[in-house]
């Protein structure tokens, strides 16, 4: 049951896990993806003539886009996405009665519980419902493999 420690005779320790898959593709679609200020900063860097900051930013646009399709098709950790939610995630477990938010589990034991909190991760992105669409529809397929994604990114 939600808020029973572990620690308690014939607890289970419950192990929220998520697809990180559905976390990229809820944070490209949110306030937090800061292309559109970007975009915003690059129309003034070449407005103001300043070559180092458009050099910076032509730089930065197909790193952010590189490393978001491999985080929205393989399997990538999403640390860094979920960073603009984290205040959030005690919540989160509270809610789902998980003790500890983990990206996978390799091994569970006895007495160990693996819960999927996807959802529940991706809501706190305020996803738009073409976004939840696409989660839905990405859950039955298997994540790419990491060669497979740059291939498909160099065309």
């Amino acid at each position: 049951p939600a808020g029973q420690s572990a620690t308690e005779p014939g607890a289970k320790l419950r192990v929220g896990t998520y697809d990180s898959r559905a976390i990229a593709i809820a944070y490209a679609n949110s306030e937090f993806n800061p292309v559109s200020e970007k975009k915003k900063q690059y129309e003034a860097a070449k407005a103001a003539g300043d070559k180092k900051r458009i050099e910076e930013l032509e730089e930065w646009g197909p790193r952010h886009q590189r490393q978001l399709h491999r985080q929205g098709f393989g399997r990538v950790p999403v640390t860094d996405l979920l960073e603009h939610v984290k205040d959030r995630l005690p919540e989160v477990a509270d809610k789902a009665g998980v003790d500890v938010i983990a990206f996978e589990c390799n091994y569970l034991g006895p007495g160990v519980e693996e819960v999927d909190i996807t959802l529940e991760l991706v809501m706190l992105f305020n996803p738009s419902e073409k976004a939840l669409e696409w989660i839905e529809d990405g859950k039955d397929v298997e994540p790419l493999d990491l060669d497979e994604i740059e291939q498909h990114h160099e065309h």
